[in-house]
C-alpha cells in the first residue's frame, strides 16, 4: 500500500478529546493556519483480507453485548470520586477476560456546587429564573433520577454577584479587545459567552484577566450545523435536533496551563503528599453553564445597546437565532444575579488497571478510556469508549484461551476523573513515570468512541500511517451511506487530515512526557443527529434511537481499535512510519514559519530547526531502510535494535523543566495553545513567546527546540 500521509491540520475551531468545545461539526479537528497539501486517496481492498488472528478479534465484537455495556455505564451516578462499584464492574469483566486487573486509588481534589442559581432582571423589573437542570422527559428514563447531576462548571470560583452583564461572543481575546476598543467599562460585570471557537476554561480566564466579576455560557443553535429547530427538524426526543434544554458542563480550569489534581501539580498525588494553592490553576470568579433557552433570554434584554454584531465583526460572535441581533450590551438596569458557591475537597478516585504480561520485559503498550462523565447517562461521552474497552478484553481474551501471548505487555487503563482535569490518568502516569519512561511504546486513547458516524483520529506522525492501513480493514456499518471501509468514511470526513495532539483526554500526560499517542473516535457532522455533549441527554436512549442504533459503529472502533492494539503488541517489527514522522515536522515547520511572518518578529531566524529536521528526516529514512532488512531476513538482533529506537526516540521531544510557565506540558512538538486551551499549538514554547511577545524567549526556544529534535534523531541512529 503506497504511504499517504504527512500531517495535516483541518482548518476549524474542534478540538477532541473529552473536554472540548463545539463548533459546527462538533469537535475534533484543532484550528490552526492552514499551510499544507492534501493526500491522495488510496484504494482500500474490498472485502478486506485477514489474518487468522485478526478474523478473531474482528468476530468477537458484538453489538449487542456492547449494547449491554453501554446501558450498564449509563444508568448510575459516575461522576468523578462517586462510584467505585463501577470501576470494581469494570475490573471484574476484565478479569473474566482474562486480564490480570487491579484498582489504583488516588486522592484527589473534586469541586461541587453548594448552591447555584442565575436570575435575569430585566428594566422593567421582570424576571426570569435559568434553569440548571435539563427537563425531565418521558422517552428517556435517566432524565428523571432523582441523583441526576445539576450543571456546573467542575473547579468554578464562588459568589454572590449582582451586575449588569455584557455579551462577548465566543469569549475569546479578540472579541474582549472589540469591546474594549468601543469604550465598553467591562470591570466588575458579568461576561455572557457562546460555547465554542476556545475551550470554556479560557473565556472564563478572558473574563477574569478583563476584571469582569463573573462568566455565563450558553449554547447556541450556531453549534448545530443544519439539524436545528428552525431549520424544520423536531427536537430530541422527538427528532435529532437539540433539546432546547440541554446543558453543556464542563470542568474551567486553566487546562493549557496543566493537568491533573490542582493541589499535586507536576508530581504524584497520595495520601501523605504536600499539597499546593489551586489559585494559580483555577478560575477565582463564579462561571455557570446554562441552556440555549435560557441564553436566548438573556441575549433579549441586550438588544439595541451596545456594540452589534456587524460592528463587532467576529467570526462566531452572530449566532443563529433567527429572532437575536447578537448586540452586545450592556442594556442600562438590566442585571444578573449569579449566586454559585462551590465547595471542593480530597476525595478518591479510582482506575482500574488491566495487564496481559508479554515476553518483552522491557515493552509496553498502554490503551485507555475514562470512565467518569458529567451525567447519569455519558453513552458517547466516555462509555461509548468504556463498552468498546469491555468488548476488547473479551477479544483479546480469546486469543489467550489458544494459548497466545503478546511480544509487548498490554495495560488497559479506565481512568477515573477525567472530567475534571484528566486526574486519574496524569495521576497514574505522574507515580509510574520512570517504568513508563523505560518501557512505553505508545499509548492509545479512545475517549468518546461513538457520537456519530464520522470517523477521524489524531497522533504522533510515526503512527499514522499505520492506524490507517489498519482502517482500510475494518467494514462500515450500512445504512450510513455507500461507504465500505472504515477508511473511505474518514477520508470522506477529513480528506486525509490529521490534527496534532493537543490536550482535553487522557493521551496528554503520556504524549507531554514524550510518549508516542494516537486518539481515536467519531463524531457527527452537520446534517447528522445533534450530540448533546456533557448534557443530561448524553443517554443510552438518545444512543439507541439517533447516535448508533444498533451499536454497529460501536462495533466497527473497537475492531479497529483491537488491530491497532494487536499490530503494536505483537509484530515483530514496531509498525512505524518514521519517514512520516519525519514530514510531520517538515509540516509543522512550515506552520511555524506563517505564525513568524504574520508576527512582530518577522526576521525571528528558524534556521537551526529546519537544520534539527533535516538531520532527523535523515536518520528516519536510514532507520527505515535497517528496519525493512531486520523485518525481511527476520533478523532477531536488529529487530531489538530497531524497536528500541523506536520506542525511544520520541522521549527527546519532552524538555526536562517543561514548556514556559507551565511545567506538566513538556512535549515541543505540540502542546495546547495557551489561548485555546484544548487545541495544539505547533513547536508550542516558539509559539507562547511570539505570542507574549518575548522575541528573546522565542530565539532561545528555537535553540532549545532544535537541540530536542536532534535528540530524537541522535536516539534514532543506528
Amino acid at each position: 500500500m503506497p504511504r499517504i500521509l504527512s500531517s495535516f491540520i483541518l482548518l476549524g475551531s474542534l478540538a477532541y478529546a473529552c473536554q472540548r468545545d463545539w463548533d459546527a461539526l462538533h469537535r475534533r479537528m484543532h484550528q490552526h493556519k492552514n499551510h499544507n497539501a492534501h493526500a491522495k486517496r488510496a484504494a482500500a481492498e474490498y472485502p478486506p483480507r485477514l489474518t487468522e488472528v485478526e478474523s478473531i478479534l474482528i468476530n468477537s465484537f458484538d453489538n449487542k453485548s456492547l449494547s449491554d455495556w453501554s446501558y450498564y455505564y449509563t444508568h448510575g451516578n459516575h461522576l468523578g470520586s462517586y462510584n467505585k462499584t463501577m470501576a470494581e464492574w469494570t475490573a471484574a469483566k476484565w478479569r473474566d477476560a482474562g486480564f490480570d486487573v487491579h484498582l489504583a486509588e488516588y486522592p484527589i481534589w473534586v469541586t461541587y456546587p453548594e448552591q447555584s442559581s442565575l436570575r435575569l432582571i430585566r428594566p422593567d423589573g421582570t424576571t426570569h429564573d435559568a434553569n440548571l437542570t435539563e427537563d425531565v422527559l418521558t422517552e428517556d428514563d435517566t432524565s428523571s433520577y432523582p441523583n441526576r447531576i445539576p450543571a456546573f462548571h467542575a473547579m468554578s470560583g464562588s459568589g454572590n454577584v449582582t451586575a449588569e452583564y455584557v455579551y462577548v461572543g465566543r469569549g475569546t481575546q479578540a472579541d474582549f479587545k472589540v469591546l474594549k476598543d468601543a469604550g465598553i467599562d467591562l470591570k466588575g460585570k458579568i461576561a455572557l459567552a457562546n460555547y465554542g471557537a476556545i475551550y470554556r476554561g479560557t473565556k472564563v480566564k478572558n473574563a477574569q484577566d478583563n476584571g469582569m466579576a463573573g462568566c455565563i455560557i450558553y449554547t447556541d443553535p450556531l453549534d448545530d450545523g443544519e439539524v436545528t429547530e428552525e431549520n424544520g427538524y423536531a427536537a430530541y426526543p422527538h427528532g435529532p435536533a437539540r433539546n432546547p434544554s440541554s446543558i453543556q458542563r464542563g470542568s474551567v480550569r486553566f487546562s493549557s496551563l496543566y493537568s491533573g489534581d490542582p493541589t499535586t501539580v507536576g508530581w504524584a498525588s497520595a495520601p501523605d503528599s504536600t499539597r499546593g494553592n489551586v489559585s494559580q490553576y483555577n478560575p477565582s470568579i463564579p462561571s455557570i453553564p446554562i441552556s440555549m433557552k435560557d441564553g436566548w433570554q438573556l441575549l433579549k434584554a441586550l438588544e439595541s445597546n451596545g456594540v452589534t454584531a456587524k460592528e463587532a465583526n467576529r467570526s462566531g460572535w452572530e449566532g443563529a437565532f433567527g429572532n437575536i441581533t447578537y448586540d452586545s450590551g450592556p442594556t442600562a438596569g438590566a442585571v444578573v444575579n449569579m449566586n454559585h458557591f462551590m465547595k471542593g475537597w480530597i476525595a478518591p478516585v479510582w482506575d482500574v488497571i488491566g495487564i496481559i504480561n508479554g515476553t518483552s520485559p522491557d515493552e509496553v503498550v498502554i490503551v485507555g478510556n475514562h470512565r467518569d462523565a458529567w451525567v447519569i447517562g455519558g453513552a458517547a461521552d466516555p462509555n461509548s469508549g468504556s463498552a468498546v474497552l469491555i468488548e476488547l478484553a473479551y477479544a483479546f481474551g480469546k486469543l489467550l484461551e489458544k494459548g497466545w501471548k503478546p511480544r509487548r505487555t498490554i495495560v488497559l487503563g479506565s481512568w477515573d476523573a477525567e472530567e475534571f482535569g484528566l486526574q486519574g490518568s496524569t495521576e497514574w502516569v505522574e507515580s509510574h513515570l520512570p517504568w513508563l519512561t523505560s518501557s512505553a511504546v505508545a499509548y492509545l486513547n479512545i475517549d468518546v468512541a461513538v457520537s456519530g458516524p464520522r470517523t477521524a483520529f489524531s497522533g504522533s506522525g510515526e503512527i499514522q500511517t499505520f492506524v490507517v492501513e489498519q482502517m482500510k480493514k475494518i467494514l462500515f456499518p450500512e445504512g450510513w451511506g455507500d461507504l465500505p471501509t472504515l477508511y473511505d468514511m474518514w477520508y470522506n470526513t477529513t480528506e486525509g487530515e490529521i490534527s496534532p495532539l493537543g490536550s482535553g483526554s487522557d493521551y496528554a500526560s503520556f504524549y507531554q512526557n514524550g510518549i508516542g499517542c494516537i486518539d481515536i473516535g467519531s463524531d457527527g457532522g452537520k446534517t447528522d443527529p445533534v450530540y448533546h455533549y456533557h448534557g443530561n441527554y448524553d443517554s443510552y436512549a438518545w444512543m439507541s434511537k439517533f447516535g448508533d442504533p444498533g451499536f454497529r459503529i460501536h462495533t466497527a472502533m473497537g475492531q479497529w481499535l483491537s488491530l491497532i492494539l494487536y499490530h503494536i503488541a505483537d509484530d515483530p517489527l514496531i509498525p512505524w512510519d518514521l519517514p512520516n514522522a519525519a514530514m510531520v515536522l517538515d509540516s509543522y515547520l512550515s506552520e511555524l514559519n506563517e505564525t513568524i511572518s504574520e508576527s512582530d518578529f518577522p526576521e525571528l531566524d528558524i534556521s537551526p530547526l529546519a537544520s534539527a529536521i533535516e538531520e532527523f528526516t535523515k536518520q528516519a529514512e536510514n532507520i527505515a531502510k535497517v528496519a525493512e532488512q531486520a523485518r525481511s531476513f527476520n533478523d532477531t538482533m536488529l529487530l531489538s535494535v530497531v524497536n528500541t529506537r523506536y520506542r525511544d526516540f520520541s522521549r527527546g521531544y519532552a524538555s526536562a523543566g517543561g514548556l514556559p510557565g507551565r511545567e506538566t506540558f513538556k512535549n515541543v512538538i505540540s502542546a495546547p495553545g495557551i489561548d485555546n486551551g484544548y487545541g495544539a499549538d505547533v513547536f508550542p514554547a516558539v509559539t507562547d513567546s511570539i505570542n507574549k511577545g518575548d522575541g528573546e524567549g522565542a530565539k532561545a526556544w528555537v535553540e532549545k527546540t532544535s537541540k530536542a529534535v536532534l535528540k530524537a534523531a541522535e536516539i534514532l541512529e543506528v
